[in-house]
């Protein structure tokens, strides 16, 4: 089976084409009805003729960096056994798992992260998920960290304001769990062996052995160093992302303080948990408009900036994920015809 018929397997698997995709493309259709209400169509070209293209191009090299400081955190959440693990493979895994995320609503990048690493790199399932679950809690951590930070610089509006206690009390319930699972894991895994003694042999020592491998990925939060080590390389990811806001903020002819990409990206972040059409159509494009709104941006202007920064950060990965995707589709099946026409020769008398 190659990579793309698993994926599609996953996602037929993953039983989402229900209420939910329903629900996420009329909130997309709201949302993009929202967002150019109002506003000529004439003013957002225009907007896009006077753009400086410059600032555009160097936008999309500050994109085409950001997999690679991820895969440097994503290496080192394998500790102590991130040895032999290959930089750029990584870089490519994490692209290609992007591009599901843009075009299924179902996160199914994340599964297919897992599936590559353990079918390209040797690694367990359970470490790998355990990997991308800390590295989900570093950027909540960094969320918060703006969130509580950008008050201070600019006020919130009303709707933003209620999301900091939830994404506060998240951040840290999971950071204590993490840690206390991370302590106790040998208590841990005695529990989990009582609790599943009732499964078959091979199914309890297949369980156990998973609980351990995903416990063993909570091990960076017990070392100093590779924590300030993560939190440097998350740092650096976070700080990429204003950074291309701030860039397309020059290439449309905004004046604006860095504090408003500061704010926009946390708004941009926050809104990923809202329903929509595959690739954030729509609910992107009004977040933006809603996130510049209180740094006297015209709606016009907003959505012009809303569009340009959509290609900037959606193009890329879709395009090189997509290349990965169908890279390994074809190498995958030229391997299995080698194998079967081998086989094939091998049982032919000579």
């Amino acid at each position: 089976m190659n990579l793309w018929e698993r994926a599609n397997g996953l996602w037929q698997q993953a039983n989402i084409r229900g209420v939910q995709v329903v629900v996420g493309s009329v909130l997309s259709v709201v949302f993009l009805w929202l967002a150019f209400r109002d506003v000529p169509i004439s003013q957002v070209v225009s907007a896009f003729a006077s753009a400086d293209y410059r600032f555009v191009t160097f936008a999309l090299l500050l994109v085409l960096i950001s997999p690679l400081l991820r895969a440097a955190r994503w290496k080192l959440l394998y500790h102590p056994d991130q040895d032999g693990l290959r930089h750029h493979r990584l870089a490519i895994f994490l692209l290609t798992g992007q591009m599901l995320n843009i075009v299924v609503p179902a996160r199914l990048g994340e599964v297919a992260r897992i599936y590559l690493m353990g079918r390209l790199e040797g690694r367990s399932g359970a470490r790998t998920l355990g990997t991308i679950a800390v590295e989900k809690w570093l950027d909540i951590l960094m969320l918060l960290v703006l969130v509580l930070l950008v008050p201070l610089l600019v006020s919130f509006p009303p709707w933003f304001q209620d999301s900091r206690a939830t994404l506060a009390l998240f951040a840290f319930a999971f950071f204590a769990i993490a840690l206390l699972a991370s302590y106790s894991k040998g208590h841990l895994l005695r529990v989990v062996g009582f609790l599943f003694r009732l499964l078959p042999k091979g199914w309890r020592a297949r369980v156990h052995r998973a609980t351990g491998l995903a416990l063993d990925s909570l091990d960076v939060l017990r070392s100093p160093w590779v924590g300030v080590q993560l939190q440097g390389w998350s740092l650096l990811i976070w700080g990429l992302s204003i950074s291309i806001n701030y860039v397309i903020f020059l290439a449309v002819g905004l004046s604006l303080p860095l504090t408003a990409a500061i704010f926009l990206l946390a708004v941009l972040q926050v809104g990923v948990a809202i329903p929509s059409a595959p690739g954030k159509v729509g609910v992107f494009h009004y977040l933006c408009v809603i996130a510049l709104t209180p740094f006297g941006v015209e709606k016009g202007a907003a959505l012009a900036y809303a569009v340009l920064l959509y290609f900037v950060v959606f193009a890329p990965p879709s395009i090189l994920g997509a290349i990965f995707l169908w890279w390994e589709t074809v190498h995958q099946d030229r391997v299995s015809l080698a194998v079967s026409g081998g086989e094939s020769c091998s049982g032919d008398p000579d």
